[in-house]
């Protein structure tokens, strides 16, 4: 009997502990999933913040292409794309001439497409806009932007000679993301350096055009 009853006891003892240890098994397993499902979301969050930084960056850019465009094709409303309506945007001062320009964003493009770029071709001129070195920070809703650019300008001199203008200078810009789009509020130029050629000829633009004409437009709407 005595043997039976210790048999019993330690039989019993025995599915204790293995309740017991699959219990601790369970709860080491729950432990592991939490912790997985922590660090899934853990993820899941750094991803989202990766996409949102690259999303900015991607659109930052564009809107500078959407800048020299506007500039390029004397289009106003393309050109304004970029900046906020109560933005600032500050061209520095000229040593020998005074200040460039300092004033609204908005005004700065109508400026450059109603009366500079337009003068330049009505003058028999040509222009061109381009970037190069492009920097971009974001810090959740603001992002700064430092651009390289350049602008050469081709004056006719009216012998058929011509003047090159090249100007070399950087957009330093301060970025906010409203009403969901990114926009700018603050730019400030520096102008770094520039120089003046001379030209006996120049090889003539073909194909097109300072307008809407051009066959960027086209290109840019393909698929709508």
């Amino acid at each position: 009997m005595n043997e039976k009853l210790s048999r019993k006891t330690f039989l019993k003892a025995s599915a204790i502990g293995t309740i017991g240890v699959a219990t601790m098994g369970l709860a080491a397993c729950a432990s592991s999933d939490a912790a997985e499902t922590s660090t899934s979301e853990t993820d899941i969050l750094q991803l989202q913040d990766r996409l949102w930084v690259l999303e900015a960056k991607e659109e930052i850019r564009y809107k500078l292409c959407l800048y020299c465009r506007g500039d390029d094709r004397q289009d106003a409303e393309e050109g304004k794309k970029m900046f906020a309506e109560d933005s600032y945007v500050d061209f520095g001062t000229n040593p020998d001439t005074g200040p460039v320009f300092k004033g609204t964003g908005w005004d700065w493009v109508d400026k450059c497409v109603n009366v500079t770029d337009k003068g330049i071709t009505a003058a028999g001129g040509f222009y061109a806009h381009f970037m190069g070195n492009i920097a971009i920070t974001v810090n959740g809703k603001k992002a700064g932007s430092e651009t390289y650019v350049t602008a050469p300008v081709m004056f006719p001199n009216g012998d058929g000679t011509y003047t090159l203008i090249q100007g070399v200078a950087r957009y330093c810009d301060k970025w906010e993301y409203r009403n969901g789009e990114w926009l700018v509020i603050e730019r400030h130029v520096t102008n770094d350096y520039g120089y003046y050629l001379q030209s006996s000829a120049l090889l003539k633009p073909y194909d097109g055009s300072f307008d809407k004409n051009d066959p960027s437009y086209a290109a840019l709407a393909y698929g709508k």
